[in-house]
């Protein structure tokens, strides 16, 4: 029974918590991707998917801090309404509390350990797809009339003077495209967008139009009539990207870069057994303090420790400091201080 009521006050506010964070982060994501759909970059499903997968990198961290948050949250509860006291004189010893929170905390550091070497990688490398996919295509739907639209690349710009409001077409369409030697202009009476039954995706499909190929002196190399010309977009590849790359692929790398990579990967689930552990002593409170009483001191520490991860990331990326002990050295020095806050002389110590 008590396992069960501790287990619950935690996750409880717990699930509160990073519901928020992640409704935050989604929302941030959703505004940063509908930036780049109003350059006609993204199709809204796939502002829809990208999201999903931003919110699958996230949770190696919004996990962890959750958690975090959730203990001190429940248990600063507990402390305030002298829930724990009345435990503590029961002949409930903190270490016994202890115990019970590793159980879900092991869970939940298991789960963050399969999302940071796994699941993230693959979510990167499809999100590094779909935008490189999406910026080798392009959306035509959704365009606005009267405006010239490049894509970021500069390697084609779009232009149609109206739309007909009764066929939703484009009229009066100004398409060119860089193709290394070759510049391809292309002018057609109407656009719209079409379903390509070969591969699945829309495609802008002219109508009635001339297309004109150009050398880079200006010389016309090619004149051609069309009654209806797709534009298919580029193929497209994804270059060398460490944070897609899979784990038993940076295991085996000698770059420093990799390495870096690979061992913030494995150091996520120790944060959060350790987060979780220093969360407990972290979460004690006069009755007077109140449940939030150390929400702000939490926050900073956390703070403080990821940036710390971070930069000593970077210094091993960067070479001016060896991969071991590296940014482990972070971590070393959290499992001292988590250490020392849960010592017989400072952890039996009860409030009053």
């Amino acid at each position: 029974m008590l396992s069960r009521y501790l287990i619950w006050e935690v996750i409880k506010p717990t699930v509160v918590v990073l519901g928020i964070l992640v409704t935050l982060f989604a929302g941030y994501s959703w505004v940063t991707f509908l930036a780049s759909s109003a350059n006609a970059l993204l199709p809204f499903n796939m502002i829809l998917t990208l999201v999903g997968l931003k919110i699958a990198i996230a949770l190696e961290v919004l996990l962890p801090v959750s958690l975090y948050l959730g203990i001190i949250l429940g248990f600063g509860r507990l402390y305030a309404d002298s829930e724990m006291k009345a435990l503590m004189a029961c002949g409930v010893s903190p270490y016994r509390v202890l115990s019970i929170i590793l159980v879900p905390t092991g869970v939940v550091a298991m789960v963050v350990a399969v999302f940071s070497l796994y699941v993230r990688p693959l979510a990167y490398a499809q999100t590094y797809q779909l935008k490189a996919e999406a910026e080798a295509g392009f959306r035509i739907s959704n365009l606005d009339p009267g405006h010239f639209y490049e894509r970021r690349d500069s390697a084609l710009v779009f232009y149609a003077e109206a739309v007909d409001t009764a066929t939703h077409r484009l009229k009066r369409v100004f398409v060119q495209s860089d193709g290394g030697n070759t510049v391809r202009v292309i002018s057609a009476q109407e656009a719209e967008e079409q379903l390509d039954p070969k591969t699945g995706r829309m495609l802008p499909m002219l109508f009635n139009g001339y297309e004109y190929k150009f050398s880079r002196d200006g010389d016309i190399k090619h004149i051609s009539g069309f009654s209806q010309l797709a534009i298919y977009p580029q193929d497209v590849s994804v270059d060398y990207k460490r944070k897609a790359t899979s784990t038993s692929v940076l295991w085996q790398s000698t770059n420093l870069r990799d390495i870096a990579e690979l061992h913030w990967r494995f150091s996520t689930a120790c944060s959060t057994m350790l987060l979780s552990m220093l969360a407990i002593p972290l979460s004690r409170a006069a009755p007077r303090q109140g449940k939030y009483g150390k929400i702000f001191t939490a926050v900073v520490i956390f703070a403080v420790y990821y940036f710390l991860g971070i930069l000593m990331m970077t210094m091993v990326e960067q070479g001016n400091v060896p991969p071991l002990p590296g940014q482990w050295v972070v971590i070393g020095a959290l499992l001292f201080i988590v250490a020392a806050l849960v010592s017989p002389s400072r952890f039996t110590k009860v409030d009053s």
